[in-house]
Order: C-alpha cells, then structure tokens, then sequence
C-alpha cells in the first residue's frame, strides 16, 4: 500500500549548513570522524568500530603528550635521562605508526597488541625511571580499563591487569618509589594500588561480557532478520527482492566469467485447479516438493533458485553453451513430472510446469527487470503452445 506523501516546510538552511564542507565546525567534526575511523575503514555498525577509534584516540593522545615531553626535554625543562628519553621516542614512534597503519589497512589485532604492549612496558617503566614522583605510581590506574577495552577479553585483560599489580607491589617492596616512612605507609599504598586495579578489573570484566553478549545477541537477530527478509518462508528460496539483487550482481560480472548467464523461469501449470480440489495446505506440499526437486536438479553452489511468487519460480545459472542449457530446461521438466503428482486439470496425467528460458548475451546491454521480461514473454508463449514445455525466448 502507498503511504501518503508528507509536505514539510521548513526554512532555508544557512550557507553553511547547505554545505558541510564550508565553516569551521563542519571541517573540525568531518577532520575528527576521519581520524577516529580511519579515513573511513570502520563505522558505528563495524564489529571493530569501538577497538579502532579508542586506538586512533589513545595513539593521537599519546603523540601529542610524547611530542610534548620530547619537546621539555629539548629546552631543559624536563631533566633529560636516557630512560625517559627511550620512552618518549620509542612512544612517538609506535603512536604515528599505529594512527598510519590503521589508515593503510594493518590488521586491528596488530594494531591491538602493540599498543598495548607498549603500555604495559611503559606505565611500569615510567614508574621505574620516575620512581621519585608519587604521581608517576598513579599513572598505571588506567592500565585496566585501556586493556580490557583494548583487547576485548576477559582473560587477557585480567592476567595483564595483575601482572601490573604484581609489579607495582614488587616495585614498591623493593624501595623504589617515594620515600617511605614506615611499612604501614608501604602497606597502605600496596594494598591501594592492589584494591583500585582489582575494582576496575571487576568493572570492566562485567562491560565486556556484556557487550558481547549484546553483540552476539544483535548479530543472531541480525542474521535472522536478513534470512526472513531474503528467503521465502514456505519454501525456504531465495525471495523476489533477493532475485534482483542477485541477478544485478551477476550481469554486474558476466563479461569476466567467460561463460554466458541463464534465467530459467517456470510456473505449476493450472496450479489453480490444483488448489480447488485438492485445498491450499496440499498445495503449499507441492511447492516445498517442485522446490526441492530443482535443488537437485541445479545443485551446483552457483546456481540460485527462487520463489517469485505464488507458483512461479525462477533460477539463474552460468552455462558452457545454450545445448547444456537446454538440457538443463529439460531435466528440470522432467524431473517435476516425475514426481508423479495428479494432475486434475492436464495437460498430462502428473503435475507440468512450464517455462521461458533466456540466455544473455555476452556484452550485451540489458537489466534484471529487462530478462524478467523476456522470460516471462517465452513462459507465456509455452503456455499458449499446450503447456508442459520451455520456450526459449529471442531478444
């Protein structure tokens, strides 16, 4: 059923919202959404979207901060010792090459892993080579969340996270760190970091698990829905709305398959009759049947066969020349009538369908709806020459 057509009035954009690409704003949101995915390779429905633009977000940070140190250091404002300096260089080069590499195509996980290799190493390193500053010892707080998100497991996240526990407490229990007092100020601080990393372990153990569970849980309704939108649901072939698809996408590459495409399109014949005496449920028995027989009868992988609707079915496939083809047609015929179903109303004693058969033309300029056509004009000259045969049709 059409919908109405909905009138709006509205009033006209700005300059620069009629162009997104003039004014600042639209230029800052447009320059940060292609750094984020890089330059476009994932989106907000890609199942790496999350994994990608947090890399992206923490290696832009990371640039940014090992530039900025590297540039203190340079002007003597930071003190200049060679561990801070093999961490900031090292930093640099690992955030520009991940932020480039995503952009080139490098796979995620290697993206994933050495991202945060290079954390782990350099949160316990900076509280090494910065041991004096209790600051620094507060640093490797944000190692927990940056791990579980990064790697997106639950394993992997919590043994990274109490390998970094274990180290701050040995780090701390071997008087690196700021001068300690007494042991109850050692204990005090041991037992802070061990509760604040554990916590955010647990929390963040809880989010991945049920993200993917969510996304498990989207993905099934996914696949579900995209089946019943695609398939038919009495017969289990592909739909109308498939056919179009699949047939655009065939035309699309037939001049590089070097053999030439096929539309095969048949229906019951007086499959009213049918009906009549027999009622609809016995019917719907014989299409899930007539169905069944053209899958054995075009049972290669690259032959699609689809309901079109009601009693009328179609096939596309590739044939070496129009001989193998018109065996195919008859095989197909063949195989129907001798299902050895009754007929009621002829014009053989078991059930016939009919059939127009099109082969397309190498380089030839035509469209889905085009062959439809075609077939569908040899389907009828079949029926009007007695029925339970195939006519092939000529463009």
């Amino acid at each position: 059923m059409n919908r109405p057509e909905q009138i709006l009035v509205e009033k006209p954009p700005s300059p620069a919202e009629s162009d997104p690409s003039k004014g600042a704003k639209g230029f800052l949101q447009r320059f940060w959404r292609n750094l984020m995915t890089s330059g476009g390779r994932t989106s907000e429905s890609c199942p790496d979207y999350l994994r990608i633009t947090l890399l992206n977000l923490t290696q832009t940070t990371a640039v940014l901060v090992w530039s900025l140190f590297l540039v203190l250091i340079l002007f003597g404002v930071l003190e200049l010792t060679p561990g801070r300096l093999l961490i900031d260089a090292t930093g640099l080069v690992i955030g520009v090459g991940v932020v480039a590499g995503l952009r080139m195509g490098v796979p995620v996980s290697w993206a994933v892993h050495a991202t945060h290799a290079f954390l782990f190493l350099c949160l316990l390193g900076l509280s090494i080579t910065r041991a004096g500053n209790p600051l620094t010892l507060t640093l490797p707080l944000i190692y927990p969340a940056l791990a579980f998100l990064l790697l997106d497991d639950i394993r992997r996240g919590l043994a990274g996270t109490l390998l970094m526990t274990a180290g701050l407490n040995i780090l701390l229990s071997s008087g690196y760190g700021p001068n300690l007092r007494d042991s109850a100020m050692l204990l005090d601080g041991a037992l802070t970091i061990t509760v604040v990393m554990l916590f955010q372990a647990a929390v963040m153990a809880l989010y991945v698990h049920h993200r993917k569970q969510a996304i498990t849980m989207l993905r099934v309704a996914s696949s579900r829905l995209n089946e019943l939108a695609s398939h038919d649901p009495l017969t289990g072939l592909y739909n109308r709305r498939t056919f179009i698809e699949v047939l655009e996408r065939e035309l699309a590459r037939r001049d590089s398959d070097g053999r030439q495409l096929a539309f095969l399109l048949f229906d019951v014949d007086r499959f009213k009759a049918y009906n009549d005496l027999h009622g609809h449920p016995q019917g719907d028995e014989l299409l899930k049947r007539l169905a069944a027989v053209t899958t054995e009868v075009f049972s290669r992988r690259e032959d699609v066969i689809f309901r079109l609707g009601g009693e009328e079915f179609g096939v596309v496939f590739h044939t070496q020349t129009p001989e193998q083809a018109a065996e195919m047609a008859d095989r197909l015929l063949a195989a129907i009538e001798a299902m050895g179903e009754p007929a009621p109303a002829g014009p053989h004693p078991s059930v016939t369908v009919s059939a127009g058969l099109y082969l397309v033309a190498q380089g030839h300029d035509t469209s889905a709806n085009r062959i439809y056509s075609y077939a569908d004009q040899a389907l009828y000259q079949a029926k009007e020459a007695g029925r339970a045969r195939w006519v092939q049709a000529s463009a």
